[in-house]
């Protein structure tokens, strides 16, 4: 009897195996999805920045000096870089549109000090206006993160000048494609 009990043991496993890929055969797997490029984000040092214009001379105010100049950047991280065979391509184009209180095309200052405004340009020296996107343009890759540069200086607003303490804030957007 135990024989009979080991035969029929290792004949099952025999069945299973000749009667399961039949089975199998006739039912299928459809898979699908999507692949998406994921949007840039803006990195979080360059949210809310604050921009130390320092102590500015009336002479070099009114010779519109470029040393009031300060750089400053925006970076965006986890962007996909676009692909051509084996070559990264950096295609992307960011458009950047800052907003402010106009002054005469420039954005305007608040606070105790006049005849001052504030002037922003990309790295090409595109003036933005309050409002109006600037021209696109293709960030600059520096280690895994890209970068939108840009400049802030204090220009006459052709008001008389007057000595104080003075800040202004401008919103800007990105659009890329």
């Amino acid at each position: 009897m135990l024989g009979n009990i080991l035969t029929r043991a290792s004949l099952l496993p025999l069945v299973w195996a000749v009667s399961l890929p039949s089975a199998w055969g006739m039912n299928r797997i459809n898979m699908n999805g999507t692949i998406v490029v994921p949007a840039c984000n803006i990195d979080v040092k360059s949210r809310d920045q604050v921009i130390e214009m320092g102590v500015l001379p009336f002479e070099q105010i009114v010779n519109n000096s470029q040393a009031l100049a300060r750089p400053f950047s925006i970076g965006l991280v986890n962007c996909a870089l676009k692909h051509a065979g084996d070559n990264i391509l950096i295609r992307q184009h960011f458009r950047a549109t800052f907003d402010g209180r106009n002054d005469g095309g420039y954005f305007g200052v608040e606070g105790e000090a006049r005849g001052v405004a504030l002037a922003l340009s990309d790295a090409l020296g595109n003036e933005a206006t309050p409002g109006e996107a600037l021209p696109p343009q293709i960030p600059v890759l520096q280690a895994k993160e890209m970068q939108l540069h840009y400049t802030a200086r204090m220009v006459s607003n052709n008001q008389p000048l007057q000595a104080g303490t003075y800040n202004a804030l401008v919103r800007y957007q990105l659009e890329y494609h």
